[in-house]
């Protein structure tokens, strides 16, 4: 039996929104094939084996660092899992928040805003599935849903910097003429 795509989310309570924004993007291209996102238990011990078995980790920092979330980090990089990592630069962090980032050798993606982290989870994420195919056992027709988001992402940024500039040639040598 196909058990299709599963993503692991370490996050305290607080990432909750987050945490939807991803199922959010997860939803949206992958139409064709069953998703699983598992998460940390409130409160209980982790789910270690959901988290071996998983695809991707992702890892949401805000500020303080819950039980049983460094359990869960050091996990997924013994286990070899693509992880993404992303702090709210904006969350006060707590001492062991601070000593936990202090150690951990990973570029972690800060984000300020809610619409900024959409931006850079969702590009991250559709860049992920698209370079571990086909370990994430998606079909050809949610790879190719993925990679047209992607271009749609690309369109917005390039619409966000503001029109291209538009080349004919003038820069290999030639006559300028006046307009009339």
């Amino acid at each position: 039996m196909d058990r299709g795509l599963w993503v692991y989310i370490s996050a305290s309570a607080e990432m909750d929104a987050e945490c939807e924004v991803i199922g959010q993007t997860l939803a949206g291209v992958t139409t064709t094939r069953r998703a699983t996102i598992r998460r940390t238990p409130e409160g209980g011990n982790p789910d270690l084996e959901g988290l071996a078995s998983s695809h991707i980790y992702i890892i949401l920092l805000g500020t303080d660092l819950e039980a049983p979330i460094g359990v869960e980090w050091e996990a997924a990089r013994r286990a070899g899992l693509a992880i993404l990592g992303y702090r709210n630069a904006e969350a006060t962090t707590s001492p062991a928040m601070t000593d936990f980032l202090r150690r951990q050798e990973f570029a972690w993606q800060e984000y300020h805003t809610p619409a900024e982290f959409r931006h850079k989870m969702e590009r991250t994420l559709l860049k992920r599935l698209l370079d571990e195919t086909p370990g994430t056992g998606l079909d050809l027709t949610a790879v190719e849903q993925i990679a047209a988001r992607l271009k749609e992402i690309e369109g917005e940024e390039q619409q966000d910097e503001g029109p291209a500039e538009e080349r004919r040639g003038a820069g290999r040598g030639g006559i300028i003429l006046p307009r009339p």
